[in-house]
């Protein structure tokens, strides 16, 4: 599929001025290597980050492991899972900066005993807190300098049907999803100011299949006009909570999205659909990244301002004015594909100040006016007359 872009931007580099203070690599749903091969975007990300300093993160954004996560060691295909986690643990080994795993739908499909397994594997490989959130549990906070934040969701606690994983909340501080949103409100709201990534598998605006756009051949599978019915099914009903129209996932939508309005510095990134997009909605940026190892149609519409189904990862650079800059790459360009602003500058503050000597001289007059206050003369000449005199001083 060929690259979009709304209204033909340019998407030139433009020489940088202000000092990169951090830089995060995004890329999700990497996890479909093979036993003997990585995708074609987990190697393209290694050679891209060999150079990378420590004032870096690198995201992997979920669905970590296809089909369904970290099985049972006892299972047949438990080698093939183990191979496709340890296939971007070893990028992540020679990553200078902080890596860390989140969680995606399809990590949580051999329940939450395989989501704890997937995470041992990481922290072994890693480190501790290379896994967030942790337990199986919803929300995390890393900061990441004094004015950037890393806010992480995992979307499929919320999505999933909880009695299907009776003991989901046994090692968590927060057992309600009612809790859930009052403690993402409280870290939204506690982060103003800062550049704040809120970094959740499931995006809150994407225009890929997950999102209600199919493609041509979409429309065609298993046969013309059985394939179109099917996308029809699937854009209306929202039977199934890995598509947006679903209503628990719509309802985590506008929950976050509202919530997020409170902070002018926020930043969604997102895997989940298969494909690299950069979409500006509800005057919130959303950078999906979700071609990790897969690749799926998508539509330029609505807020888009880019898409392309090719795998590769994106860029997002910090800047010490507080600007931040995306960029996406693709291993079959080798290169830049496009770029964009995504945050502004800050705003210089300006402070007035006024000369020391009329300060001392206004308080000058002021101690004078209360020495002729109590020896009576404004009450025998009048307070103007006094102003006056004072004035001409």
């Amino acid at each position: 599929m060929e690259m979009q872009v709304a209204d033909k931007q340019i998407h030139k580099i433009e020489k940088e001025v202000a000092e990169i203070v951090h830089s995060f690599y995004l890329i999700g749903d990497a996890g479909n290597s093979t036993l003997t091969k990585n995708s074609p975007a987990l190697d393209y990300l290694k050679s891209k980050t060999e150079n990378a300093t420590e004032n870096a993160t690198l995201l992997f954004l979920g669905d970590n492991v296809y089909e369904t996560g970290i099985p049972d060691k006892t299972a047949k295909n438990y080698a093939l899972a183990k191979r496709r986690i340890s296939a971007q643990t070893d990028v992540a080994k020679q990553f200078k900066g902080k890596s860390i795993f989140i969680p995606g739908n399809h990590d949580w499909y051999n329940g939450l005993d395989g989501l704890k397994r997937e995470e041992k594997l990481v922290e072994k490989a890693l480190g501790k807190n290379s896994f967030l959130p942790q337990n199986g549990c919803p929300l995390e906070r890393v900061k990441i300098s004094k004015d950037i934040v890393l806010i992480i969701v995992d979307t499929h606690w919320f999505l999933t049907n909880w009695d299907n994983h009776p003991t989901i909340n046994d090692n968590c501080e927060i057992k309600t999803r009612t809790k859930f949103f009052d403690e993402f409100e409280s870290l939204i709201k506690k982060s103003r100011g800062k550049t704040t990534i809120i970094a959740l598998h499931h995006p809150m605006f994407t225009n890929g299949s997950h999102g209600g756009k199919f493609s041509l051949k979409s429309h065609l599978s298993p046969l013309p006009i059985l394939g179109t019915v099917k996308n029809l099914i699937r854009k209306t009903s929202g039977l199934t909570n890995t598509d947006i129209q679903n209503k628990k996932y719509n309802q985590l939508k506008k929950h976050l999205v509202t919530i997020s309005q409170e902070n002018d510095k926020a930043i969604f990134v997102s895997g989940h659909d298969h494909n690299l997009q950069y979409i500006v909605q509800d005057n919130l940026p959303q950078i999906i990244s979700g071609s990790g190892s897969k690749t799926m149609a998508t539509k330029l519409s609505g807020g888009a301002k880019f898409t392309y189904a090719a795998q590769g990862f994106a860029k997002l650079d910090i800047y010490k004015d507080g600007s931040s800059i995306v960029r996406f790459y693709t291993a079959q360009d080798d290169k830049i594909v496009y770029q964009a602003q995504v945050l502004s500058p800050n705003e210089r503050k300006v402070f007035n100040t006024f000369p020391k000597n009329r300060v001392s001289e206004k308080k000058q007059q002021f101690t004078l006016k209360k020495r002729l206050l109590k020896k009576g003369f404004i009450d025998i000449y009048g307070e103007n007359v006094i102003e006056s005199i004072l004035e001409q001083k």
